[in-house]
Order: C-alpha cells, then sequence, then structure tokens
C-alpha cells in the first residue's frame, strides 16, 4: 500500500508538468533542451541564494523570491532563444518547476511516503508542486511582458504578489488564492 500511496504523490506533482508539455506547443517544438536549460538555471538560482543568504545572513524571504525571480529573468530573457514567446514562457515555466519539484518534493516523498501511515501531508505537498506550476508561468509571462515592453504593471503585479505571499506564510489555502489572483492579473495584463 506504501508503494501505491508514493506512486499517488509523484503521479500527482509530476503528471500535470508532463500534461503541460505534450499538450501544448513545447512537444511540436521539441523543446526538450529549453526545459533542461530551465532547470540547470534553477540549480544555479538555488546556489546563488543559499551564497547570498550564508554570507549577508539575514532573513530567507527577503532573497528568497527576488533571487528566484531574476534567476527567472535571466533564463527566460538572456538564455532562451525561441521563435514563439509562448515556447519561451512554457519552456522556462515547466523546467523551472520540474527542477522545483525533483530536487524539493521527490526526496522527501521517496523516503517518507513509502512509510507505514498515510500522511495527508505529502498529498499537500504535491497540490503545491501544481499551484506552483501555475504559479511559474504567470510570473514567466509577466516577465516576459516587461523585458518586452517598458510597462511597469507587469513587475507591480510580481512584486505585490511576492509580498503578499511573504505576508500569508505557507498556507495552502492562502497560496492557492494568490496564485489564482496572480493568475487573473496576468490575464488581464497580457489582454
Amino acid at each position: 500500500m506504501t508503494f501505491y500511496y508514493f506512486i499517488n504523490c509523484v503521479l500527482l506533482t509530476f503528471g500535470p508538468l508532463f500534461f503541460v508539455y505534450k499538450f501544448t506547443p513545447l512537444s511540436e517544438y521539441g523543446s526538450v533542451w529549453r526545459c533542461s536549460i530551465a532547470l540547470l538555471g534553477y540549480i544555479f538560482t538555488q546556489i546563488c541564494k543559499l551564497l547570498i543568504i550564508a554570507t549577508v545572513m539575514t532573513p530567507a524571504l527577503v532573497y528568497d523570491y527576488l533571487v528566484d525571480v531574476i534567476g527567472m529573468y535571466w533564463v527566460l530573457v538572456k538564455q532562451q532563444k525561441a521563435s514563439l514567446s509562448q515556447v519561451k514562457i512554457l519552456g522556462v515555466a515547466v523546467g523551472w518547476s520540474f527542477g522545483e519539484s525533483l530536487l524539493t518534493r521527490f526526496v522527501d516523498f521517496y523516503v517518507n511516503a513509502r512509510s507505514m501511515q498515510f500522511d495527508w501531508k505529502h498529498m499537500l505537498t504535491a497540490v503545491d508542486a501544481n499551484l506552483s506550476l501555475i504559479q511559474n508561468i504567470s510570473i514567466c509571462c509577466l516577465l516576459w511582458l516587461w523585458s518586452r515592453g517598458g510597462q511597469k504593471l507587469p513587475i507591480a503585479i510580481v512584486i505585490a504578489y511576492f509580498l503578499a505571499l511573504t505576508g500569508f506564510g505557507a498556507n495552502l489555502i492562502a497560496k492557492g488564492c494568490l496564485v489564482l489572483a496572480l493568475s487573473v492579473s496576468t490575464l488581464f495584463a497580457v489582454n
């Protein structure tokens, strides 16, 4: 039974990433390389974040989101060459989310989800991975809009979202509401 629980958590975490890759223009353009560059960008960003936190010794919340946004911007604008903007945005978002899920959630699932007792914590972590995918798609879209024009609205939405996320903490319901608000505001910013 514990093996099925582990498989369920892994499929709930990585299944939406597969579906986003398979049923969007990413699969038509063979974007495995774009997603792997975003994965390497995520790893490099996390190493830089750890070095900054270890050197400056200030609260991690201050640098946590800022370094992630800078790293995502660097991968999105400076490293990706694509013909379609949606391929570029989705490639970075899927690669970034895959790296985040692989490096932060998979080991926890493997070690703890195979225990003898069922715990809802792992299912909520898998749902949080899906919220992170939507969050990363919205942030990549807003960063792309900000880099293409001189608009201040997309970067203001990103800053307001991360300030609200820092204020609310790690509550899953609050994060879900904030991700919904971020995705709706992204739709309004695009149109």
